[in-house]
């Protein structure tokens, strides 16, 4: 076991593609990936405007959009091909079209409607423009609404504002105090980037060692004790000291980081013994390895709801040492989850760890050589 634990030692900090793997890729990672996410938010979008009537209300709606802190109102162009042209040079992501008449319908009580385009072609900049654009429309109908109840009904302010929006939306954004698209992502990206650079390098190591006589299972335990004196270090740093630099929001237990961190390294290491063992070359190992990694964003459960993903895919998910940790970290940061509430994770871990294990057990005794 202490053989097997100074050859994985050595492997890792002696074979520079390794240690590039393990260790730099992490500090790049750990500095850059999170780097154009540090606004945590899109502000003052550039939208233009499309004003055909030109009346004192329209100028009133334009005021409202632009003094909103998502958009800002980057031109008034005279007709909607100039303000094509601008989303298309991607000079505006919006526009707000103000018909002629709407002043003349405001003024006689009838409906005045108000087009907003926004560039889908950008999820997070569509929401932005449509809320930045939406809201200042809404609180000015509101508005109009409440004066003609005054004018008509003789109302006072506070009665009429009541009648003309009943219902108050009040939003808490649980968990993601400030609506963030960092808080979002980055942890689910830091326990991603863990896994693979984790998977690849321990992979590698697995592939260039050379056979050995010793009994499979010290071998396997003194591997693991390496991975675990290595992560007791990394993990601790990646998924608390980083997230904690950012300004993350962090509500977790040391303790349970590493009750969730010593199943989810052994489990990623012993998978990477597996993969190892079957794929044989390096030239092999790192596309395939490299290759997992945009599936298992997409099948990890935090870009698209788990539960919208096919039953079979989700099988496939659940066989990742990610998927279970991506989950429980997140809850454990995020919402400060306490341990039985994680303990279904921890046993999904731990499951994960016995089947890789008994996995590459079975393909180091098949791969050794025979004796006599």
């Amino acid at each position: 076991m202490i053989r097997a634990f100074r050859a994985e030692m050595a492997g890792i900090f002696r074979d520079r593609q390794v240690l590039m793997i393990v260790v730099l890729a992490l500090a790049i990672y750990g500095l850059i990936y999170p780097a154009p996410y540090r606004p945590e938010l899109l502000r003052v979008v550039p939208v233009v405007a499309v004003d055909l009537d030109g009346g004192e209300s329209a100028r009133e709606v334009l005021r409202r959009i632009d003094a909103s802190e998502s958009v800002t109102l980057a031109a008034r162009l005279t007709d909607m091909a100039a303000a094509d042209r601008a989303v298309q040079s991607r000079d505006a992501y919006g526009i707000v079209l103000i018909p002629q008449g709407f002043e003349r319908d405001l003024l006689s009580g009838r409906p005045s409607p108000i087009a907003v385009y926004g560039d889908a072609s950008y999820f997070l900049v569509y929401q932005k423009v449509l809320s930045g654009m939406a809201i200042p429309v809404r609180q000015m109908g509101a508005t109009i609404a409440a004066g003609r109840l005054m004018a008509g009904q003789q109302l006072d302010a506070e009665t009429a504002t009541a009648l003309a929006s009943p219902a108050q939306l009040v939003e808490v954004p649980l968990f993601n105090p400030s609506g963030g698209y960092a808080t979002y992502v980055l942890p689910a990206a830091f326990v991603l980037i863990l896994h693979q650079t984790m998977a690849m390098g321990l992979a590698l190591v697995a592939v260039r060692r050379r056979p050995s006589p010793a009994p499979v299972a010290r071998q396997l335990a003194g591997r693991g004790l390496a991975w675990l004196v290595i992560y007791a270090a990394l993990l601790p740093l990646f998924l608390v000291a980083l997230p904690r630099a950012y300004g993350l929001p962090w509500l977790g237990d040391l303790r349970l980081v590493a009750a969730l961190g010593l199943p989810f390294v052994l489990a990623t290491g012993l998978m990477a013994q597996l993969i190892a063992a079957l794929l044989k070359r390096t030239e092999v190992i790192q596309p395939v390895l490299l290759a997992m990694g945009l599936p298992l964003f997409f099948l990890s459960g935090f870009s698209w709801p788990i539960e919208a993903i096919p039953p079979a895919l989700q099988a496939i998910a659940a066989a990742i040492p990610a998927t279970p940790m991506i989950d429980a970290y997140t809850q454990l940061a995020s919402m400060g989850a306490t341990g039985p509430e994680l303990a279904t994770a921890i046993r999904h871990l731990w499951i994960l760890a016995a089947l890789f294990g008994l996995g590459a057990a079975l393909a180091a005794r098949s791969a050794r050589p025979s004796q006599g």
